[in-house]
């Protein structure tokens, strides 16, 4: 049975380089990849007022889910040498990643860290942080603050 690596990623400034990682690990390995995006679903409770404004959740949630869907195809159509699959839906990153890895019984799982501290991570929340304490795959993290340097 052919290895397979899912590559968790959202699309914020360094994503390239978190795919990039691990199309080379894929390559070494000769796995198939899923490169998985959740579109995260912030609201938990409608403010009276926004329950009756025109926004439109839905509609502001399947463009961004178009919007990747379109970038991740760019990057499975570059590299045609590896066998890509793409998954983009809405919901809730920290438990939807770790549940596609289980559904599709990787080997693998690839993700980025912000390293983001304090205020940040509070409010951010720390998804790598969440799915590393509670996958039951191995994961390769690439801290992304190594970057900036």
């Amino acid at each position: 049975m052919k290895n397979k690596i899912l590559i968790a990623i959202d699309l914020d400034d360094d994503y390239l380089y978190v795919i990039k990682k691990g199309l080379e690990l894929a390559q070494l390995m000769n796995a198939k990849v899923i490169l998985a995006s959740i579109v995260n679903i912030y609201v938990n409770y409608i403010q009276p007022d926004m329950a009756t404004s025109p926004i439109q959740w839905d509609d502001i949630y399947n463009s961004q889910i178009e919007y990747t869907v379109q970038e991740l195809e760019k990057i499975k159509m570059q590299n045609k040498n590896l066998e890509i699959d793409v998954f983009v839906d809405k919901g809730n990153a920290k438990t939807d990643i770790i549940e596609k890895a289980n559904t599709e019984n990787v080997n693998y799982m690839v993700m980025g860290t912000h390293g983001r501290t304090g205020i940040s991570h509070v409010f951010m929340g720390s998804t790598a942080e969440y799915i590393i304490r509670h996958a039951t795959k191995p994961i390769f993290v690439i801290p992304m603050n190594t970057l900036k340097h």
